[in-house]
């Protein structure tokens, strides 16, 4: 049985220590991985791009999108960035509404994501917490809805 997974990380590159073998054994053995970015890390985690003179946010992100992208073909996967903005990653009823949709639309088997405690980066579990929610909505919480909903996927998390 091919599996789906969506992996879903606060900043670009969070998936690459964190899920990048996960992601390559799914999609070795057939499955299909996406690779979803709530933020580039354009504030809290690019910081010697920011030592380039004369640098943008907008070419940070550029830079940040990609090095995830080829990162994420690499391991087989594609990758999508929602680009909710860092350092507070903060999620809005409109990021919440855009990751339930992208829940929704790929409909996968199984969700990886962050762990609800990170002492060295707030938005680590500020991703947990929208996703975890974002889930929830996707799969109309066992309810008939106004809009399509999914079996819920099993949620795993990268950190132990």
């Amino acid at each position: 049985m091919s599996r789906r997974m969506l992996v879903i990380g606060a900043h670009s590159a969070d998936f690459v220590w964190r899920a990048g073998g996960a992601i390559a054994v799914t999609t070795s053995n057939g499955g299909v991985a996406r690779v979803v970015a709530l933020s580039y890390g354009e504030r809290g985690e690019s910081g010697e791009l920011w030592k380039e003179p004369g640098q943008t946010v907008e070419r940070v992100k550029e830079i940040r999108h990609g090095e995830a992208e080829r990162a994420a073909v690499a391991l087989g996967a594609d990758f999508v960035a929602l680009d909710l903005g860092d350092y507070p990653l903060e999620i809005d009823r409109d990021g919440l509404v855009q990751i339930a949709d992208t829940i929704r639309e790929f409909k996968p088997d199984v969700l990886l994501t962050h762990t609800d405690r990170d002492p060295f980066n707030p938005d680590h579990a500020a991703a947990f917490f929208a996703v975890e929610r974002a889930r929830a909505l996707a799969a109309g919480a066992g309810v008939t809805s106004a809009f399509e909903i999914i079996d819920p996927p099993e949620l795993l998390l990268f950190e132990p």
